[in-house]
C-alpha cells in the first residue's frame, strides 16, 4: 500500500494510551500506523501544567510523523463525565445547566472552550444532544439537557455556539440519539424500536438543528434503530450516509464512539467493526484503550482497501472532511499556552460563575417545613461515596463523600458512608441508631438494590426522612414517600458544596428539567 494512503488512513484514527505522558503505546501507534489523533481520559490528566506539556508533545509526535496537526480530544461534558476537574475546567453537567442556568449555557461553553484550548485540547466530545426519553436509560440520564426536544435543541445549540466562539471544535453526540434506550452500549447493543417518522420529529431534531447552526463534528451512537437497520447506527450506511449526509446535509466530521465498546466488539470485533464503520460513512474511528485494538482496526482497514472492499475514493472523502475541519480551526497553530492556561484555569471569577450556576440548579422536588429547621437537629446522613458508575465515567483522582461534607456543616450529624449496593451489619446498626432526622443520599439507586433497601429501612423507622438525589432525578420514583426530596443532578466537587449550601440556607432555585410523573 502507498505510504500516502496509509497516512490518510492514520488521519481516520483517534487513539488513547494509558499514561499522563507520551508513553510507548502513544509512540508505537504513531510509528506503526501513522495515527493522527488522540483522545484523553482521566488517566492522562493531572494538572494544567502537565496537560500543556503532554499535548504539545503529542502534537510534535504527530506532526513529526505525518506533517499534520492532530485532533486532541476529551470528553469534557461537565458533571460526572468530565476528565479534567481542575478549577474552571469543571463545569456543571447538562441536566444541572438545564435546571439552573440555561440562559448561561453559551457563556459556559465559551469559558470551557477557552480553558481546553489553552491546555492544548482541540476537540471536545460535547455537548450531549440526546433527548432522555426513557427514564430507565442507564448511560445518558443526567448527561442530557432533558426530555423535551425543543429545550434540548436550544441548550445544545447554545453550548455549540459558545465553544465555537472560543475556537473549540464541538463534537455533538450521540448521533442520531441515545436517549430512548435501556441498555449501556459500553456493555451491549441497545435497541431503539421507534418508527422513523417519530425519530424525525423527536430524537433527530437537536442534531439536525445543531448542524444547521454550524456544528462541525458528531459522535455516533452504537444503537440499533430497528425501523432502519439490524446493526448499530455507527455501522449503518442508511443512517450515517443517507440520513446524515443526504437528508441533513452534514458536511463535517463524523466520529465513532469507542470501537472497543461491547456494542461493537462483542458482535463484530474491532477489525470488522472498523471496516463496516467506514463503509457506513464514518470519518474518524476511536480506539480509546489498547494498542491491540488499534492494530486490529487499522490492519483490517488496510486489508479492505487492498481487496477493493473499501475504495481509495472512499478514504479520500473522509480525509478531505478531516483536513477541512483541521484547517478551519487552524490546528496547525493550536499549541498549548501554559501561561494562558494557568490564568484561565485558576480565574476566580470563572470558577465562581460555575459554582453559582450549580447553586442555582439545586431543586426541591418535594418541600417540607423540616427543610427550614435542620440546624440543631440530631441528624444521621446516609450516602455512598461518589464513584464511576457507568462506562462513560472515569474513576476520579480523589473520592467524594456527601455524608462527610454534610456532617462538617450540620454539627451533630452522624455521617454514615454506605456501600453502593449492599446492606451491611454496620449499616443496619446505624439505621437503628439514635437520631431525629435522616438525610438519605441516593446515587443512581434505580440500578442498585442495596441503596433502595437502605432507604426503605430508614423510612420504616418512622423518623422524618429527607431524600437527596445525588445523581439522576428519576430516583424520585423510589422516594415519593419521603418527607422532602432534593435533587442535585450530579455527584461532583461542584454539586456537593452547592447542595449543602442550599440545605443550610433553605434556598432551592432550580427548575426540574424532566417529567417525573408516571
Amino acid at each position: 500500500m502507498k505510504e500516502s494512503l496509509k497516512l490518510k488512513i492514520g488521519q481516520m484514527i483517534c487513539a488513547g494510551f494509558p499514561s499522563p505522558e507520551v508513553d510507548d503505546q502513544a509512540r508505537r501507534i504513531v510509528a506503526d500506523f501513522k495515527v493522527g489523533n488522540f483522545i484523553l481520559f482521566t488517566r492522562n490528566v493531572i494538572s494544567a501544567k502537565q496537560l500543556c506539556k503532554l499535548n504539545n508533545e503529542l502534537r510534535k509526535l504527530a506532526m513529526d510523523a505525518t506533517g499534520i496537526a492532530p485532533l486532541i480530544g476529551i470528553d469534557q461534558e461537565g458533571g460526572a463525565v468530565s476528565r479534567y476537574y481542575e478549577g474552571a475546567a469543571l463545569i456543571p453537567g447538562a441536566m444541572a445547566l438545564s435546571a439552573g442556568g440555561s440562559d448561561q449555557i453559551e457563556k459556559v461553553g465559551d469559558t470551557l472552550g477557552r480553558v481546553l484550548k489553552a491546555v492544548g485540547i482541540t476537540i471536545d466530545y460535547a455537548p450531549v444532544l440526546d433527548v432522555n426519553i426513557d427514564p430507565r436509560n442507564p448511560i445518558i440520564g443526567n448527561r442530557s439537557f432533558g426530555d423535551d426536544v425543543e429545550h434540548v435543541s436550544k441548550c445544545g445549540i447554545a453550548m455549540v455556539n459558545g465553544m465555537k466562539k472560543a475556537g473549540m471544535i464541538a463534537c455533538v453526540k450521540h448521533y442520531p440519539g441515545h436517549g430512548n434506550v435501556a441498555t449501556d452500549s459500553h456493555l451491549a447493543l441497545p435497541i431503539n424500536a421507534t418508527p422513523k417518522d417519530i425519530l424525525e420529529k423527536t430524537e433527530w431534531v437537536p442534531f439536525a438543528r445543531a448542524f444547521e447552526a454550524g456544528a462541525d463534528a458528531l459522535m455516533s451512537a452504537h444503537v440499533r434503530y430497528t425501523a432502519i437497520t439490524d446493526h448499530p447506527g455507527t455501522l449503518t450506511k442508511e443512517i450515517m450516509t443517507d440520513v446524515l449526509r443526504k437528508e441533513q446535509k452534514f458536511e463535517g466530521i463524523a466520529t465513532t464512539d469507542c470501537m472497543e465498546m461491547g456494542a461493537i466488539r462483542n458482535l463484530y470485533g474491532c477489525g470488522e467493526g472498523a471496516v463496516r464503520a467506514i463503509e457506513a460513512g464514518m470519518d474518524v474511528l476511536h480506539f480509546s484503550h489498547t494498542y491491540e485494538a488499534v492494530k486490529e482496526g487499522v490492519e483490517a482497514i488496510y486489508a479492505a482497501v487492498e481487496s477493493g472492499r473499501i475504495s481509495e475514493e472512499r478514504i479520500n472523502q473522509s480525509y478531505g472532511r478531516i483536513m477541512r475541519v483541521k484547517e478551519k480551526y487552524d490546528l496547525a497553530h493550536a499549541q498549548a499556552d501554559y501561561e494562558l492556561a494557568m490564568q484561565l484555569v485558576h480565574d476566580a471569577q470563572l470558577i465562581a460563575e460555575n459554582e453559582k450556576i450549580m447553586q442555582n440548579s439545586i431543586t426541591c422536588i418535594r418541600s417540607n417545613a423540616l427543610l427550614a429547621h435542620l440546624d440543631g437537629k440530631k441528624i444521621a446522613c446516609f450516602a455512598p461515596i461518589s464513584s464511576a458508575l457507568t462506562g462513560a465515567e472515569d474513576e476520579r483522582h480523589e473520592s467524594l463523600s456527601f455524608a462527610d461534607q454534610f456532617a462538617a456543616v450540620f454539627k451533630g450529624t452522624k455521617a454514615v458512608v454506605t456501600p453502593l449496593n449492599e446492606v451491611t451489619d454496620d449499616i443496619k446498626a446505624a439505621v437503628a441508631g439514635d437520631y431525629e432526622v435522616a438525610v438519605v443520599g441516593l446515587y443512581h439507586a434505580g440500578f442498585r438494590e442495596g441503596q433502595r433497601k437502605i432507604y426503605q429501612m430508614v423510612k420504616a423507622t418512622g423518623k422524618p426522612v429527607i431524600a437527596v438525589l445525588l445523581g439522576v432525578p428519576y430516583d424520585y420514583s423510589i422516594v415519593k414517600d419521603a418527607d422532602a426530596v432534593v435533587a442535585s443532578y450530579e455527584y461532583t466537587p461542584l454539586s456537593v458544596p452547592a447542595l449543602i449550601h442550599a440545605m443550610k440556607n433553605n434556598i432551592y432555585p432550580g427548575k426540574l428539567p424532566v417529567n417525573l410523573e408516571d
